[in-house]
């Protein structure tokens, strides 16, 4: 009994994990509302050596109303040196309710002056909450190393038909055992 309780837990964690790896892929933008959180790594120097580059932060949802000045954020931003749009993690320096919603005000480990984020055409632009993910629940050190092979949609389909043919190997050498097991016994 207790083997069957743990196969079944075991397959529940490996479809939970298979399908947050799949809406991770498909949809990025809706992990965090699906699931309630999601991981990063960490790929700029800008919060060390707080959070440091290869670091996976995990980003639990959060509303706005309940952030406070010091918190470390992830939000998206048009990122010029990469020409689109990013994922970033920093400090809330400050929070503004408008008559359209949130504005946010950033900044990076060590600097207090505000981060001035810009568009595509150099145009100075908010952090709004359209563009606020979630708040910052823990960091793992160095846990980007192996984060970024599930993050690529071929290593992932690689990993997962591998375990697939682990998976069948057990089960048949299982299955093959029984029997024999069977068989020695009549």
């Amino acid at each position: 009994m207790k083997k069957k309780i743990k196969n079944i837990i075991f397959y529940v964690l490996a479809i939970l994990l298979s399908l947050y790896l799949i809406v991770d892929i498909m949809v990025p933008d809706k992990t965090v509302s699906i699931f309630g959180f999601k991981t990063f790594v960490i790929v700029s120097p800008s919060m060390e050596p707080k959070i440091n580059v290869n670091d996976a932060v995990m980003v639990r949802k959060s509303k706005i109303e309940n952030l406070d000045s010091g918190d470390i954020i992830t939000f998206k931003a048009y990122i010029p040196e990469l020409g689109q749009t990013a994922y970033v993690t920093h400090y809330l320096g400050d929070k503004t309710r408008t008559e359209t919603g949130w504005i946010l005000k950033t900044h990076g480990e060590g600097d207090l002056s505000y981060d001035e984020w810009q568009d595509e055409a150099g145009n100075p632009v908010d952090i709004t909450e359209d563009d606020f993910i979630g708040i910052v629940a823990f960091t793992i050190p160095k846990a980007g190393h192996f984060l970024k092979i599930f993050q690529d949609p071929i290593m992932f389909l690689l990993i997962t038909v591998n375990i697939g043919i682990v998976v069948y190997i057990v089960y048949y050498i299982k299955k093959t055992k029984k029997s024999e097991s069977d068989k020695t016994v009549e």
